[in-house]
């Protein structure tokens, strides 16, 4: 199968088992994520994100969408176990759920379909690593209230421009009971809880770090990124509690495996046949990624080595032993407004009602929809914002300036973003409350040296997280029991 077409489908597999990560995240009131930070905004506004959490989260990061009908219809009659993850099973029904949703995504998407076999294989891997990471966070005693799942699951619903009654038609039109789809959004958030602890909490941006970033640009983000490596690896696991023997026999392998490698066997077929990572079925393609977000392990060995080349030693790690070999490399393109030197801003306003035990979120819809009416109709905006608001913009008519990208929670800059100037938004929910949001203008502004090292910063946290991130999941993975009780390939 294409190198792009397993892209695609790695991207594809955000369906209703997996939570939209901005969406949850502001719901439970972590830092933002995905977002490009500009700190120093001076402003103590609450729907502006705090700018002293510099986060952003990994793009690996699972995530959670709305069921379609008929996605969960498959008989019982197949509810065998495939695979052991510790002391839970995977069914042969949850895998061809999963596999028949993602074929009809990719043909959705008007993409070509991997074999089955080769999708079966990338799936059940796919549901280990689920199983590992939500296992990890229950051990380690995360909690997840009632509430906040009741906030997820509104921001879920307003990602997908729906309130939570049509969410949950949608969810049992597919078959899935409102209690499990809970569970499920409950696990992920406990996966997201863990996560931050374990990763985001420990990565850390040196000013060296900004400097060398930009100085690869030019001095600002220019036309082009950073240098991207395609690796390929094959894995020779070495089973947890190993005696030294099988070790040095599985490192005899590894060993084997690199003298074939090097004497211009072909490396897709050998990974194929003989590793045992997540990327086996492609080769052992890892797919092009920035030096940051290779496993350290694997980064030492390719940044010299020129495409083409079998790094000269077999690596170990907790997983086992791994042969490397760099298929390519190349300057990355430019990535969003702050490679292009500019940014857009948006001048914008909004009403805020709080929300709390004296204020039910259905009355603060109810209120700033009456008031929409009223605007909409030939009221004054900021009259409104000045009598009802409860934000510190209320004394200036709801108006938080020039906003760039970043400096706003998750739902509230995606609803604004959606808006044209002038118009004026449903009623939108992030943690602060039931907002009226109002787009008065835009404009394309140049990037300061200042703004241009906060948008490095973001970039160079994000980099450093994903790797942290690949890196966690391999050692989870790595410590965990898993039996597979089919042959992967078949």
């Amino acid at each position: 199968m294409k190198r792009q077409e397993f892209a695609l489908f790695s991207f594809l597999m955000t369906s209703w088992h997996r939570l939209l990560l901005p969406a949850v995240l502001a719901a439970i009131a972590v830092p933002a994520a995905a977002q490009l930070k500009a700190p120093g905004t001076g402003r103590a506004t609450g729907i502006f994100v705090p700018q002293s959490s510099d986060v952003a989260a990994p793009a690996s990061q699972p995530k959670l969408g709305v069921p379609r009908p008929g996605d969960q219809k498959r008989s019982q009659l197949v509810d065998e176990v495939v695979a052991v993850v510790n002391n839970s099973v995977i069914t042969r029904r949850e895998l061809l759920d999963r596999a028949d949703e993602i074929e009809g995504q990719l043909r959705a998407a008007g993409r070509p379909v991997p074999p089955r076999a080769d999708l079966l294989g990338e799936v059940l891997e796919r549901l280990v690593m689920e199983r590992v990471q939500t296992q990890a966070a229950q051990e380690a005693g995360i909690r997840v209230t009632d509430q906040e799942i009741d906030r997820a699951i509104e921001s879920v619903a307003q990602q997908n421009r729906m309130n939570a009654t049509e969410l949950r038609r949608r969810v049992e039109a597919s078959g899935m009971t409102w209690t499990k789809y809970r569970d499920e959004l409950r696990k992920q958030v406990q996966v997201i809880r863990l996560r931050e602890r374990e990763v985001d909490s420990k990565v850390q941006v040196y000013d060296g770090e900004i400097d060398n970033f930009l100085a690869a640009r030019g001095g600002q983000a220019g036309a082009t990124g950073p240098t991207e490596y395609n690796v390929a690896q094959i894995l020779v696991r070495v089973p947890e509690n190993a005696s030294d023997a099988q070790k040095q026999a599985q490192r005899a392998k590894a060993e084997g495996l690199l003298k074939q490698a090097q004497g211009g066997a072909d490396f897709a077929q050998l990974a194929q046949a003989n590793s045992t990572g997540p990327e086996a079925a492609q080769g052992g393609v890892m797919g092009f990624r920035e030096i940051g977000r290779l496993p350290a392990l694997f980064a030492n060995l390719v940044v010299d080595l020129q495409p083409g080349a079998v790094a000269p030693q077999v690596v170990e790690s907790a997983a086992g032993f791994h042969v490397v070999k760099l298929l390519a490399k190349r300057a990355a393109p430019a990535s969003g407004t702050a490679a292009a030197g500019k940014i857009t801003q948006t001048q914008v306003r909004h009403i805020l009602i709080r929300t709390g035990p004296n204020m039910p979120e259905a009355e603060a819809r109810r209120q700033l929809s009456t008031l929409r009416d009223r605007i909409t109709h030939g009221g004054d905006f900021a009259d409104a914002a000045k009598r009802f608001s409860q934000d510190g913009s209320a004394q200036n008519g709801g108006d938080l300036g020039w906003v760039s990208p970043g400096e706003l929670v998750p739902e509230f800059e995606q609803a604004m973003s959606r808006l044209r100037p002038n118009e004026i938004s449903e009623p939108v929910v992030t943690q602060f409350g039931v907002h009226l949001i109002q787009v008065l203008n835009r404009r394309e502004t140049e990037l300061s040296p200042e703004k241009q090292r906060d948008f490095a910063r973001a970039e160079v946290r994000e980099q450093k997280l994903r790797a942290a991130y690949d890196d966690w999941v391999r050692q989870l993975r790595s410590q965990a029991y898993v039996e597979y009780r089919i042959n992967r390939q078949r």
